[in-house]
């Protein structure tokens, strides 16, 4: 494995908003990451030489802007809302792709499953928010959190 996992995570995750969502990301102390009434998660697993999870949350207000800066949406168009959970699922389905090929290499072949985003509530956040294995970012003006799980496996 190359490097510390979450120094990975925060890396790779500010590299792809940057390149996908022209947002720029720094680093947040989890404790400052402010309550969130509302957020879409976007979660996905993945398995070869590592296998585990990987987890992207983000206030609602957010993911309009995700849609419109990576698809190209206006803000006043009717699909902006609808493909906000599209555009959630991309940004984490890039990042984890780039994060393990970071950790093990080139080399290694990973199967990914598809990400999928649902709705979290405030002690969802907050929950996310105090686990010591989460990654805040700073994203322009919103909080994200990232959370990656590894376990080894024998592939």
């Amino acid at each position: 494995m190359n490097g510390n996992p979450n120094d990975v995570v925060f890396r790779v995750f500010c590299e792809v908003i940057e390149q996908m969502a022209f947002m720029f990301g720094e680093e947040l102390e989890t404790e400052a990451a402010e309550p969130v009434s509302e957020a879409l998660c976007a979660r996905m697993t993945f398995e070869g030489p590592m296998s585990g999870s990987m987890l992207l949350a983000v206030p609602d207000a957010m993911c309009p802007v995700l849609a419109e800066n990576i698809l190209g949406l206006e803000p006043d168009d009717e699909e902006v809302m609808e493909k906000a959970r599209d555009a959630l699922n991309e940004v984490l389905n890039v990042t984890c792709g780039n994060v393990l090929t970071s950790l093990a290499g080139e080399e290694p072949v990973f199967d990914l499953t598809v990400p999928e985003a649902a709705t979290i509530d405030s002690d969802e956040w907050q929950a996310l928010a105090t686990d010591p294995n989460t990654v805040a970012v700073q994203v322009d003006e919103f909080p994200a959190l990232l959370r990656i799980s590894l376990n080894s496996s024998e592939k």
